[in-house]
Formats: C-alpha cells, sequence, structure tokens
C-alpha cells in the first residue's frame, strides 16, 4: 500500500495533528496513529476467522461476529524510523492470543493480535497490537 502524502495531510487535519511537517512536506513522516487506516487497505477481521480465533471463542460459547466485537485497545511499536508519505508497505496479520473474560452481559473472548509494517526491502518498520472482545451471543437478535 502506497502511503499518499494527501492522505497523510488528510489524516493530520482530521486529529488536530498540524505539525507542519505534516502538512507541508511530501514526504512527511506519519503522524504515529495514522497506522489505524490500516483497516481501509487490509481486511483485518480475517483474524477471527482463523482456526485459533473459532475455537478459542466456542470454548465458551462465543461466536466470531465483527457485528459483536469491541475495539478495546490498540498500542503502536514503530522499529526505526517512521514511515514516511511516498514509501510503501505491506501489511501482515498474526494472532497472538485468545483469553476468556468475564463480563457484566457474560462471557467474552479477548483476541490479542498484530498487524505489521514491512517496507520495501522487507525491513520490519510498525507494528499495531489490538485487543478487541467479542461478546457472547445471549440476548442476540437473529
Amino acid at each position: 500500500m502506497p502511503i499518499e502524502w494527501g492522505k497523510v495531510r488528510e489524516y493530520a487535519a482530521a486529529t488536530g495533528a498540524v505539525r507542519p511537517e505534516y502538512l507541508d512536506d511530501p514526504a512527511a513522516p506519519v503522524p504515529p496513529t495514522f497506522l489505524s487506516t490500516v483497516v481501509f487497505w487490509d481486511d483485518l477481521s480475517r483474524v477471527f476467522d482463523l482456526p485459533e480465533t473459532r475455537a478459542g471463542c466456542e470454548a465458551i460459547g462465543v461466536t466470531p461476529d465483527v457485528r459483536r466485537l469491541l475495539s478495546l485497545e490498540q498500542e503502536y511499536e514503530f522499529h526505526g524510523k517512521l514511515l514516511e508519505a511516498g514509501e510503501t508497505v505491506t501489511t501482515g496479520l498474526r494472532l497472538d492470543s485468545v483469553e476468556h473474560k468475564n463480563g457484566k452481559s457474560g462471557p467474552m473472548a479477548m483476541v490479542h493480535f498484530t498487524v505489521t509494517f514491512t517496507d520495501a526491502d522487507g525491513v520490519l518498520r510498525a507494528e499495531c497490537h489490538y485487543t478487541s472482545a467479542l461478546l457472547a451471543n445471549a440476548g442476540a437478535q437473529t
């Protein structure tokens, strides 16, 4: 996925990150949270179709249904310099774990996964660690 300067500028303006380099430099570094836009370039919901995710959810009666998904946390980890407008990155997706919790409305599966961002030279430049909760189906309407 090419990182377009126009998209960096739009994101910076929309989030109030108005540092001049984001707005004026065609090779601008990306604002750190810009990587959350990966949801527009990659289908992250495929992590919920992995056999390991399905097994972990089914063990407590939770169906991996993105309509019952809560996004809880994102943590960004950078390796080296920030990605810049004009670079091209490839994303990867890795399931880290599925754990069980009991919430007020019943059991939930906490799904921890990582999206990796690798540059054109194959160098890992950034990772986004996600935590999402899939809620139990009790009371769900069909």
